[in-house]
């Protein structure tokens, strides 16, 4: 059993066995003991004849490496993500109106549809009586407008009949006055 002496015999070494065998020194230097690097160290002829396996080998661990990448690369982009394709889906019923929103929620069952269905016959009957509350008030106003129509044809009526006297029993001029008066005021 030979042993190395120094460091520097010993960096040499791995230079020699890493340039037969195509392995990187650091990988060499952090693996090998003393002992060993003699050992392989007097087998160069040996371990060059396996460089070019180990450097086939080490190519395809990098495409495998980067095979795996690519599939990880896939697998964190977020429109890959099952999660936001839902949310994408959602955001997209929900934007939706009227019967179409219903149609697309209720495929996906994310609604209850006997809840759904008393929710939409519960609204029918509150717009159902919003319109009688509004028909009601429409008929009231309706009447009020014709109770002013009708004071203010009677209005109308007894300013007629107070002309007519005034023009009568005095002249259109008084009247005329009368009027004037009125204006201003």
């Amino acid at each position: 059993m030979t042993v190395m002496k120094t460091s520097k015999e010993r960096k040499k070494s791995i230079s020699k066995i890493s340039h037969a065998s195509g392995i990187a020194q650091y990988a060499l230097a952090a693996k090998m003991s003393d002992e060993q690097i003699t050992k392989a160290a007097k087998h160069l002829d040996v371990l060059s004849v396996i460089k070019s396996a180990n450097n086939y080998n080490r190519y395809c661990q990098s495409q495998k490496t980067a095979e795996a990448n690519q599939k990880l690369k896939q697998f964190m982009n977020i429109e890959n993500s099952e999660i936001y394709k839902a949310g994408q889906w959602l955001l997209h019923s929900l934007s939706n109106v009227g019967q179409e929103r219903k149609e697309s929620l209720l495929e996906k069952e994310l609604i209850h549809k006997e809840d759904y269905n008393q929710t939409v016959e519960d609204l029918n009957d509150v717009i159902s009586e919003q319109k009688q509350g509004v028909d009601k008030q429409t008929f009231s106003a309706s009447e009020s407008i014709k109770n002013l129509e009708d004071a203010n044809d009677s209005f109308r009526y007894q300013l007629q009949a107070i002309k007519d006297y005034i023009e009568n029993n005095y002249d259109a001029k008084t009247w005329s006055e009368i009027e004037k008066y009125i204006h201003r005021n």
